[in-house]
């Protein structure tokens, strides 16, 4: 699993320390300090198509309202409690969220969360993953699992965090399966429904065509042929799981630009030039590459490496803010 990024306020002064922290939730929600002392820490890793938060703050409340017209955001938040309390929910609404329960919100809707003091694990998911999950996502906003349903999601949860540094990338499709469906159980106790038990199959059909063009990303010639021979779907069965994507070729497009993207992360590639890393990742030219690339994240290849290296030898908010904005683009 891919660290995101970290931040702590310990050795900083309370206001310093709360300007950087308001700084780096600014893209996803409002914040604002509450009467108990602020503190905060967090640590964050990438997972295939889900994003993990290992969290301990106290003295703050997040807040989504008027925002949720504007700024896009269409995936699921699912907080974790380890220790203490978190007071969240509905916009205007909250409830008191208990050690070994977890609080699932819906960033389409007004929400709330803070705590004089917690310590949570956070999970933001894709919405067609929940979807894989649950079947019937209408409802769930402000959705409370207590602590003898989530047990399990709690437990795999918590071993993530311990185990985050040392995932393989070949681990990554069968955990996030996993998830999945320990997300359903603690949801659904009872059983899933016809409907969730589609969708799940439509999103390991997803995640298996993706594995297929990860593995085969840098063969230009790679053609929906090629992805059926692979996965035995059938043609009009492809171009339908696709079709909210903008089609196959689009969606293989996306994931040449993410492979790309991990290139100029990678320290080690640094000096190679991206007329080099474009063919790498099956793209025509680079021009090509970095037309895809700042119509993907708003930036251009170079500037992305720039600024990526900058974040490597600095731990600035702003480079930790790109790293999030980035990674939250991946869950639309």
């Amino acid at each position: 699993m891919s660290d995101l990024f970290a931040f702590d306020s310990a050795g900083m002064t309370s206001d310093d320390a709360f300007a950087e922290y308001r700084q780096l939730y600014a893209s996803g929600s409002d914040v604002e300090r509450l009467g108990s002392p602020f503190f905060a820490r967090v640590r964050s890793w990438r997972l295939d198509r889900y994003l993990l938060f290992a969290r301990d703050y106290g003295g703050v409340r997040h807040h989504r309202s008027t925002r949720i017209t504007s700024d896009g955001f269409d995936h699921f938040v699912l907080h974790h409690v380890v220790s203490g309390k978190l007071s969240g929910g509905r916009f205007g609404e909250p409830m008191p969220v208990l050690p070994g329960e977890t609080l699932v919100l819906d960033t389409r809707e007004p929400m709330e969360s803070g705590a004089a003091s917690v310590e949570l694990i956070t999970v933001s998911l894709a919405r067609d993953a929940m979807l894989a999950a649950v079947g019937d996502v209408s409802g769930l906003h402000g959705h409370r699992i207590s602590a003898q349903d989530g047990a399990l999601f709690g437990s795999l949860l918590r071993e993530l965090v311990r185990q985050a540094s040392y995932l393989a990338p070949a681990a990554h499709a069968a955990i996030t399966r996993t998830l999945v469906d320990l997300i359903s159980v603690a949801i659904r106790p009872a059983g899933s429904a016809a409907r969730s038990d589609f969708y799940r199959q439509e999103h390991v059909r997803r995640e298996t065509v993706r594995r297929v063009v990860d593995t085969h990303v840098g063969d230009a010639s790679l053609s929906v042929q090629d992805i059926l021979a692979a996965t035995g779907m059938s043609r009009a069965a492809l171009y339908r799981l696709f079709e909210p994507q903008g089609g196959v070729a689009r969606f293989i497009q996306m994931c040449r630009v993410e492979q790309l993207r991990r290139r100029l992360d990678d320290r080690g590639l640094d000096g190679v030039p991206l007329a080099e890393l474009a063919p790498q990742v099956g793209f025509s030219s680079e021009s090509h590459a970095g037309r895809l690339f700042k119509q993907a994240f708003g930036i251009s290849p170079g500037a992305y490496r720039a600024a990526s290296i900058s974040g490597a030898r600095s731990s600035s908010v702003e480079m930790m803010v790109r790293l999030w904005d980035s990674a939250l683009s991946e869950l639309a």
